[in-house]
Formats: C-alpha cells, sequence, structure tokens
C-alpha cells in the first residue's frame, strides 16, 4: 500500500476515471472486455507555480511547476532531483510519454530520465536516461535502480544528433511484461527484455546534473503484447561456404533478390508502382522487405527522386533497421540520410569509362553523400582500382559475375561485395579454394612510422615505413603556442625527445631545436620534430595514404587548410578518438573520410556480440565515420557484420604477430602496426601467363606462376608454386607444375603458392586455368 490514493482504483494520478467496458458474451453472461485507460494526463496549466499537481511526490531534491511546466533542477550527480506519480497497482503494463526539454546540464554527461514501475515510492525501479550528450554511444539508456540502490545499465543506444537546449523532444516509455521499447520522437531506441524484476509500480521524473523541464504527461493502459526482444535486425545472413579469407559479400541482384541462395543482401529495385505504392522488383515495398526481413540484408536501389518519406515509413512500417539504399544520384542518399541517417549509402558509378580523373573522384562523392561503397560495373573494374578506393576507405561492390570465370576474376580484384543476379556462380567459385587462402594482403597502415626500426613520428621513421611498402603511414598531430601544426603523439615532449615541457606551451622555434631520435639510438642523433607541411609535402604524389588523427582540440580549420595547400586531399584519411572533432570535419570537408577510434571490451553472449555489432556499425553510419577500433574489440562476428555491410576500418594497434594473423583469419583488413616489415615481402596475388590451355589426351604441361609484390612498383619474381584441380571428373591429372590429360572434356586448374607471413602459413591461388583436352 502506497497511502489512501492506492487503495481508490477508480480514481488514479490526476483524477482520471479508470474505465471498463462491459459485454454480453456467448452465454447472455457479463464479460470484461479490456479498454484502454487513461491514467495520466497532465499539461500543468492549472496548477499553481511553485508546486506539484495533486497526489505528485517530491522524492528528493527540487522540483515544481513553473510557467506550465514541471521543471527538475539538479546541480550534480550526488545531487539528483525526484518526483513521483502514483499508479494503481492493478495496472503494470502502460505507455509512458512525456515532452522532456533541457534547460542546462553541467556536461554533456550529465542526464534526465523517465522512471517506472518505481517501488516503494523511492527505490527500486527502472528508467529511460537521456544524456545531454545524446549522440555518445551510451547517451541513450535502460538502466535498474536496484534494491541496493544502485546503478545496473543493461542496454544503451545513441541517438542522431545531442538534444539542444531549449528544444522539446517527446520521450515515449511502453512497458508490457518483461518487454519495454523507448523512444524519442517516435523513433525506438531501446528494444529490451530486461523489465523481469517488477510488474508494477509508479512512474515519475529524474534530473541529475542538468536543469530539466517536463510537459504533456500521458500515462495510458497498455494491453497488447510487445513483439518478442529477439526479432531484431541483428543478425548475420547465411553465406556460401568458403576458405577465402575475407571473401566478397554476395548481394543478390533484382532477379533474384527473393531467390533460394547463399547471398547475404539482396537488391530491391524501389519504384512507384501504378496505384501510387511503392513497388521493390515489382512487388508492394512493405511485402518484399518483410519476406527477406533476418535472412537478407535490404538493399534499395532508388534512382526516382522525392521517395524518401514513403521509403522511410516502409521500413519504420517492418520494423526494418539493418538496410542499405544505393543510387547513381548522390542527391537521393543525401535526401534519404537527413531523415534516418542510420540507413547505409553507397553510389552506383554510371559512367561508360573509369580514368584517373573519374577514379580520384569517387571517394570524394562517396563520402560526401555520407556513404561508404560504390558499385561499378565489372567491365571498369581492376585490382589496382579496388586497392586506390580501399586506401581512402570506400568499399568496392562490383557488378557483374554472370559466369564462373567472371565471378573467380571480381574475387581477385579484391572486391568487398558480388552483385549478381547469378549468386550460383559465386557459390560454386567459393568452394574451390583451399584452407587459409588471401585474396591480397591487408591494408597496413604504418603506425607512426616503424616505431620497431626509427624513432617514431620522424621523417626517418615515415621516409623507411614507404621504403617497406606500407599502404598507408599514420601520424599524430599537434599544435604549438604561437599555431604551428607539429607531429607529436604525446601532449609533451619529455617521452620521445631529449627536452620537456607541453607541445601547447612551446614555439615552433622551440619545438625544433629538440632532438626526437637520440632517445631511440645514436643512429638518428639529430632528428628533428617534423611539421604536419614537411610531412605533407614528402609524400605529395607518392602511391600512398596519409592517416591523420588530430590530438589537439580545435585544429580542424587549420589541418584542412594545409591539406588544401598542399593538394593533397586525394591523400589524406582522418581520424579521432573525439567524435565531435571528426563530426566537425565532416561539417568542414565532407569529401574526406574519417574514422571514429575507440576501444571497449567484447561481449559474451552470441545475441549480445551482434547486437553490439549492430550498434556500432549504425553509430559510425549516423555520424559518417568508420569504426576504427582496437583489435582487441572486435571479434569474427563484428568483422563479418562490417563485411556485409560494406564498411572498411583500420584498427590498432599491433605489436605480436598472434593475434595479428588470428585477426586477418577471423577478416580483418586494416591493421596499424609498429612492424610494417613483418608484411613486406609478403605477395599480393599470383599472375599466370595464361588462362586457357588445349591439350591433346596423352599430353602434358607445365604451368608456372609468378608473385605479384607491390602496388607501387608493379614488381613480380619466380615463386614455388603447384597446381590443384576441383571436380574434373578424369580428365586430367596435376602433379607438382604439371597437367596431363587423360580424357576428352574441360577441367578448371588453380596455381597455389603457400607461403609464411605473422609466423603462419597462407595460401595465394590464382584464378583457375581453363584446360580443353580433346582427342
Amino acid at each position: 500500500m502506497k497511502g489512501k490514493f492506492k487503495t481508490i482504483s477508480s480514481i488514479v494520478a490526476s483524477s482520471t476515471l479508470a474505465l471498463s467496458l462491459f459485454v454480453t458474451g456467448p452465454q447472455g453472461k457479463i464479460q470484461a472486455e479490456e479498454e484502454t485507460v487513461e491514467l495520466v494526463n497532465e499539461s500543468f496549466e492549472n496548477v499553481a507555480d511553485g508546486s506539484l499537481p495533486e497526489h505528485w511526490n517530491l522524492i528528493e531534491g527540487n522540483a515544481e511547476v513553473q510557467d506550465g511546466k514541471l521543471v527538475l533542477t539538479s546541480p550534480a550527480t550526488s545531487s539528483p532531483s525526484r518526483v513521483s506519480i502514483p499508479i494503481a497497482e492493478e495496472y503494470g503494463d502502460y505507455m509512458f510519454e512525456a515532452d522532456m526539454t533541457f534547460v542546462s546540464a553541467v556536461e554533456n554527461t550529465r542526464w534526465a530520465s523517465l522512471m517506472y514501475r518505481i517501488q516503494n515510492e523511492d527505490y527500486p525501479y527502472y528508467q529511460f536516461a537521456i544524456r545531454k550528450g545524446t549522440s555518445a554511444l551510451n547517451g541513450l539508456e535502460f538502466a535498474t535502480r536496484n534494491a541496493s540502490n544502485r546503478w545496473a545499465v543493461s542496454e544503451t543506444n545513441f541517438y542522431k544528433e545531442n538534444f539542444e537546449y531549449g528544444k522539446s523532444y517527446r520521450l515515449k516509455v511502453i512497458v508490457s511484461g518483461d518487454r519495454v521499447q523507448q523512444f524519442v520522437d517516435g523513433e525506438l531506441v531501446i528494444d529490451t527484455d530486461g523489465a523481469t524484476q517488477w510488474s508494477n509500480g509508479d512512474v515519475g521524473f529524474q534530473a541529475s546534473g542538468s536543469t530539466v523541464q517536463f510537459d504533456n504527461v500521458q500515462v495510458t493502459t497498455y494491453n497488447e503484447e510487445l513483439p518478442p526482444a529477439e526479432d531484431s535486425d541483428a543478425f548475420l545472413p547465411q553465406e556460401a561456404e568458403t576458405n577465402i579469407i575475407n571473401p566478397p559479400t554476395i548481394i543478390a541482384g533484382p532477379d533474384t533478390a527473393s531467390g533460394e541462395n547463399k547471398a547475404a543482401s539482396a537488391i530491391l529495385k524501389v519504384e512507384r508502382g501504378q496505384d501510387g505504392t511503392l513497388e521493390a522488383n515489382g512487388e508492394p515495398l512493405n511485402e518484399e522487405l518483410q519476406s527477406i526481413k533476418n535472412e537478407k540484408i535490404a538493399v534499395l536501389h532508388v534512382e526516382e527522386e522525392g521517395l524518401q518519406e514513403e521509403i522511410v515509413q516502409s521500413l519504420e512500417a517492418t520494423q526494418t533497421t539493418d538496410v542499405h539504399l544505393v543510387s547513381s544520384n548522390a542527391a537521393i542518399v543525401e535526401a534519404i540520410k537527413e531523415i534516418k541517417p542510420q540507413i547505409r549509402g553507397g553510389l552506383v558509378y554510371d559512367g561508360e569509362s573509369l580514368n584517373k580523373n573519374d577514379l580520384e573522384k569517387i571517394p570524394f562523392d562517396v563520402h560526401s553523400s555520407k556513404s561508404k561503397v560504390v558499385l561499378i560495373p565489372q567491365k571498369l573494374l581492376s585490382q589496382e582500382i579496388v586497392y586506390y578506393l580501399h586506401n581512402r576507405m570506400v568499399a568496392v561492390w562490383g557488378i557483374g559475375g554472370d559466369s564462373l570465370a567472371s565471378t573467380h576474376e571480381l574475387i581477385h580484384m579484391g572486391v568487398d561485395g558480388v552483385v549478381t543476379d547469378n549468386p550460383e556462380y559465386s557459390e560454386e567459385a567459393f568452394s574451390q579454394y583451399p584452407e587459409h587462402t588471401i585474396v591480397q594482403r591487408p591494408i597496413v597502415a604504418a603506425h607512426r612510422g616503424v616505431p620497431s626500426l626509427a624513432p617514431e613520428n620522424t621523417m626517418a621513421g615515415y621516409k623507411l615505413a614507404y621504403d617497406l611498402e606500407a599502404d598507408m603511414i599514420e601520424t599524430d598531430l599537434h599544435m604549438t603556442k604561437d599555431g604551428h601544426v607539429i607531429v607529436m603523439h604525446d601532449y609533451t615532449v619529455d617521452r620521445t625527445t631529449d627536452g620537456t615541457g607541453a607541445v601547447k606551451d612551446m614555439t615552433l622555434e622551440e619545438i625544433k631545436k629538440l632532438d626526437a631520435g637520440i632517445k631511440f639510438g645514436e643512429e638518428f642523433a639529430g632528428e628533428p620534430v617534423p611539421t604536419f607541411k614537411e610531412f605533407l609535402q614528402e609524400f605529395k604524389g607518392k602511391d600512398v595514404v596519409l592517416l591523420v588523427e588530430l590530438k589537439a582540440y580545435d585544429i580542424e580549420e587549420q589541418v584542412l587548410e594545409e591539406i588544401k595547400e598542399m593538394d593533397m586531399m586525394n591523400q589524406v584519411v582522418l581520424q579521432n578518438f573525439d567524435l565531435e572533432s571528426m563530426k566537425t570535419f565532416n561539417q568542414l570537408e565532407p569529401k574526406l573520410a574519417t574514422g571514429y577510434l575507440f576501444s571497449a571490451g567484447a561481449p559474451d553472449g552470441d545475441q549480445e556480440k551482434l547486437d553490439n555489432a549492430k550498434k556500432m556499425v549504425d553509430y559510425g553510419t549516423t555520424w559518417n565515420v568508420t569504426l576504427n577500433a582496437s583489435y582487441r574489440t572486435v571479434y569474427e562476428e563484428f568483422l563479418t557484420y562490417m563485411r556485409q555491410r560494406g564498411m572498411l576500418s583500420m584498427h590498432w594497434t599491433f605489436r605480436d604477430e598472434d593475434p595479428f594473423a588470428d585477426k586477418l583469419r577471423e577478416g580483418l583488413i586494416g591493421p596499424i602496426t609498429d612492424y610494417t616489415q613483418w608484411l613486406t615481402h609478403s605477395p599480393i596475388n599470383l599472375e599466370t601467363p595464361i588462362k586457357k590451355v588445349n591439350l591433346k589426351v596423352g599430353k602434358s604441361r607445365d604451368i608456372n606462376a609468378k608473385a605479384f609484390l607491390s602496388y607501387r612498383t608493379g614488381e613480380t619474381e619466380n615463386i614455388e608454386t603447384e597446381l590443384y584441380t576441383m571436380n574434373n571428373d578424369g580428365v586430367v591429372k596435376v602433379e607438382g607444375n604439371n597437367v596431363e590429360a587423360l580424357s576428352p572434356g574441360t577441367a578448371q586448374v588453380f596455381v597455389k603458392h603457400t607461403f609464411t607471413m605473422l609466423d603462419q602459413e597462407w595460401n595465394l591461388v590464382s584464378e583457375p586455368i581453363q584446360v580443353n583436352v580433346s582427342e
């Protein structure tokens, strides 16, 4: 019992009547039929300033009505303010809504909340907490204040923007049994089955380190069942089995989107039908989305402008949150992402050719449209083009794979996805590779140069990284007292130079007098601290991308200015542990790729791993950043999740061979390492002199291959190889490098090279060679 008010079941909250509807049953008996009951409806219009509505309870702190709004004021987390609203005990399932406005907050981490199922007029309870900085990974929470009066936060999420001061947001909580859904402005942001401890209780409001207004409070009973929480979009589609490490994902074209195949994604060509509604591949869009839900990832191909509102309505109606939208028109992608930033974008390249100027423009167009993927016809692709785009953080889906041979060709180009109306060829091709097959060497970023061989963040180290074939060179930036951007990892010069002091307190002249090499070794004595301009100048026009990490605050504009002064927009990718910095950069210059650096523990359970992967991919997509997590943060399911959804990323920092090799075998594509030399001499792919051989029965031929070693120089070398064949039905026999014709027919023969990298064995395999045998 919580006072007299709770004993009067016909009156709840602000004198709202609880109603029941009675109907006549089959035998003429009177039966009660559930009807929605309004438990609370309060706009504070008739509540005197300085007071609370009748029966509302101030639990602690400062809360009162001011100018027609409920205002809670909390100066710090140690002094929260809480108000509760009694709810009759028979009502445990309800919908709780209110408008919330931040007036002030001590900092972005401070919060306010909707409390529900409050016990004992105080605690324990559940709550929907909203931080002022709602764009943070934990900006939104489902939390429990337990019986020990301590917090247990079991679900977190983020919102597409930070809550603005003075702006009202509509919050809603639906609690039904152990199921809870929490909404912001109608958008479902947290979906959980964690309300298992208490089945009823009061509702209320809380502020912690903030001043917050609440208005238009409504609580109504909720008589429906919420769908099971496990019916979420966090899933890994079943793919074709393969021994290829980090194989391309298969995207079924419109003709096979709904067919039985092992494609991870399905293209749904969205158009307006004759009756005015949206169709996908000629069928109602909602039906097509529902038919592949939790089986394939929907890739909406849209070329007609003005459909974005209706598309979002269809996605919400089918609760589809794991979705791509691709178009040859960047404006269409931008329009849909303006409404729903969590939708992943992709551009369809529709040019007749792809020259150097076209290629340089693609990353700018992709990133400007807040996308991460480009779809390019197979006839325009090459391994060099894919490599160029990968280094600029653009995933490539090749459109083709209309034969077994062309599918193998796409695989060896290194594409991230195969868009095809013949997914059966991909399934067959994938099955033809031996264990530990690596299609091409990963994108290697040299961390601060090569600190295992030369002093970090010095030109000596950077030049060595370039000579060791690093694909990217990573560096760190700070700003001096007199406004110069210099290369330095730490906030002080103490660790890496012969000086002491904070970078921000020193002039460039003082920085330049320091020795950044002597602590590493006498042979590097006199090595200076480089400026950012000197770093850029050294690599201008060279075949390498610079991975630039901003360490100091508020240097985005000057860094961008220096990049543009050097005309090196096409050679720079940015990253930062501070997401706000990357958001600022995206606003200043959306053409450049940006990455969010972070580290976190990996979840334990299978579904928890997928939920976390989905949350992080949604987060990166919303803020248009790659997920440059520490390598211990990512796990095989996370890497697969990103690969299937066209997100490339860089991961730090590999200093031991075993985890390096393990993560590569799990599918990691972008290692950041202190030991670039570990991969320098590893071959990239195999080049065979022929693609077709004609033999008479009884004849034989040796087939050899060369290893391609460097994208930069084109260097190749002769290596030891052996042949193998798959399902040749006795047409040929292979031994070593020799193929012998046994009987008329056709066989596919592959060249394989086994090599050691990171103290483990890997296989490189050529495209198949067709052997035609005749009498």
